[in-house]
């Protein structure tokens, strides 16, 4: 009999611990459950914040580097690579390989004009320039020299009016000449195995007459005279068509700086009262 007590109340005392404990476990199960719970949702928002960052950041390297971000910006490069090429076709310099501003600047305005009017269009598109120089004739004017090549010069000369006048509307206060580039040839570069006689068209003299004309045009020259000076200094007069005199006559003092800058020689333009 007190083996049985004995035993009945070890068996009753062990329920009551194993009760205890399941009751325990479960509390703490039920805790960990709800602790869980707690924190599920708030994973799963740092999961779609996660989601979404990276989306918009894939959506952002795949708008960079796709092949449709690519091709436009080639497009737009082979656009302003090819304005480049036709602005440089106008440059015609074989001893300069680069351009100056302003001869940059003078295609370009070519190249504009050669776009918007048809009528000039087929005319432009084969001409180019060799040079162009700013000279200073008073304090506040200037001149711009336009130099271009002498096999284009007739052709030139052609549309040298319209031109003029489309040219001085983008520089203010400046005058616009068109001037052949021409060469003089030295005796000394005569080859004497050769011994041929030097071209007249490339001496001093016929030059420097040649630019003459080139400065004066679209107006004839009636006459030319020679003043000598005390102390051997020359002053060429030149004498120009009267009928032009109201055009050109607020151009003369450009014509004289221009030539005097280029042949360094005094000349004086005129008009005649009569003309025989």
């Amino acid at each position: 009999k007190g083996k049985g007590k004995g035993k009945g109340k070890g068996k009753g005392k062990q329920q009551n611990q194993n009760q205890g404990k399941g009751k325990g476990k479960q509390q703490g199960g039920g805790g960990k459950k709800a602790s869980k719970a707690n924190q599920k949702p708030k994973k799963q928002q740092q999961r779609k914040q996660k989601e979404k960052v990276s989306s918009e950041t894939g959506r952002r390297r795949r708008g960079k580097g796709t092949k449709g971000g690519q091709t436009k910006g080639k497009q737009i490069d082979i656009a302003q690579a090819r304005l480049e090429l036709i602005i440089r076709s106008k440059y015609q310099n074989p001893g300069k390989s680069q351009p100056t501003a302003l001869e940059s600047k003078i295609c370009q305005l070519l190249v504009d004009l050669e776009a918007s009017s048809r009528d000039l269009k087929p005319h432009l598109r084969d001409l180019g320039i060799v040079s162009a120089r700013k000279i200073n004739i008073t304090q506040t004017k200037k001149a711009i020299v336009i130099f271009v090549p002498k096999l284009q010069h007739q052709k030139w000369q052609k549309l040298q009016d319209r031109l003029v006048r489309e040219l001085e509307k983008k520089f203010s206060d400046e005058d616009v000449l068109f001037i052949a580039q021409r060469k003089v040839m030295k005796l000394c570069q005569i080859n004497p195995k050769i011994n041929a006689p030097r071209p007249r068209t490339q001496t001093i003299t016929a030059v420097q007459n040649e630019i003459l004309n080139d400065i004066v045009y679209p107006t004839k020259i009636v006459g030319k005279r020679t003043r000598f000076r005390v102390g051997g200094k020359r002053l060429l007069k030149v004498y120009l068509d009267p009928k032009d005199s109201k055009d050109i006559e607020q151009r003369i003092p450009t014509y004289e700086a221009v030539y005097r800058k280029l042949t360094k020689k005094n000349v004086k333009f005129l008009f005649p009262r009569y003309v025989i």
